[in-house]
């Protein structure tokens, strides 16, 4: 089975979803404006007090984005967020759902992303890659963490990848259940973290094949880093896992913003 459910969910949950949790609320740009300029006057601020400068932003996140080092004998390839108008149309229901969709600007200075990292041996299909986003301000920020800690939230994309995975034409193959489970991994001394495992399955000849999608991510002050990890039959490994969130967490914290 070819990958592309597993690239294509991984794609739109991190441009869709999660950025958009962390970015987006209504009625927000004159404030996001104001503490922008606030933010180019300020001088010797301490971390968290005010909205980075986008250069700061952009070197925060190649400080903490994982690279080709942190993970050895993986293959790196450029990510491509292209989607049909059918997917397009999904992803608008989806964040209507969420009630993501309204007016109001944004207040994302940066989102950048990692290379995808993938390592394919035999059965073996694992891909990894990491995500990081600067708000304007460490509440917006939370405001993001809170909607991805929502059931509702897991709801509406839960029902989305569903119909995602539907509009998938792979010959002999049935997509089938979708569930989401959500936690709260360690992240000391930071605002708070979020984690999602997201199994999805299609059925060839009677046989299930479970595609695993993990998200583990954490948000420090404006800044919200996420670890996305996933496997065709077995999930990404938990110590490699572990592994790549925990340094993610410390770059994070030696680059704070």
């Amino acid at each position: 089975m070819r990958r592309a459910p597993i690239a294509l969910v991984a794609l739109v949950l991190g441009a869709s979803l999660l950025a958009a949790c962390g970015k987006s609320s209504l009625n927000t740009s004159a404030a996001a404006r104001s503490t922008t300029r606030a933010a180019r006057s300020r001088s010797n601020g301490s971390p968290h007090s005010g909205t980075p400068t986008r250069a700061d932003a952009l070197a925060f996140a190649r400080a903490v984005n994982l690279t080709q080092a942190d993970v050895p004998g993986f293959t790196a390839t450029e990510k491509h967020a292209s989607s049909s108008a059918r997917e397009r149309a999904l992803e608008r229901q989806m964040l209507s759902c969420t009630g993501l969709s309204g007016g109001g600007g944004s207040q994302s200075i940066v989102e950048q992303s990692s290379k995808d990292f993938r390592l394919k041996r035999q059965i073996v299909d694992l891909s990894v890659s990491s995500e990081v986003s600067v708000a304007a301000s460490a509440a917006a920020a939370a405001r993001g963490l809170k909607a991805l800690r929502s059931a509702h939230i897991r709801g509406c994309f839960s029902s989305y990848l569903t119909h995602v995975l539907q509009g998938e034409h792979v010959a002999g193959a049935t997509p089938g259940r979708v569930s989401i489970q959500s936690g709260t991994p360690p992240a000391p001394g930071t605002s708070g973290s979020f984690g999602w495992r997201v199994t999805a399955t299609f059925v060839v000849h009677q046989i299930k094949l479970p595609i695993y999608l993990d998200f583990l991510g954490f948000v420090d002050g404006p800044s919200e880093v996420t670890l996305l990890s996933s496997g065709l039959l077995q999930p990404f490994p938990a110590e490699a896992q572990q592994h790549l969130y925990t340094l993610l967490l410390a770059r994070a914290k030696a680059h704070a913003l």
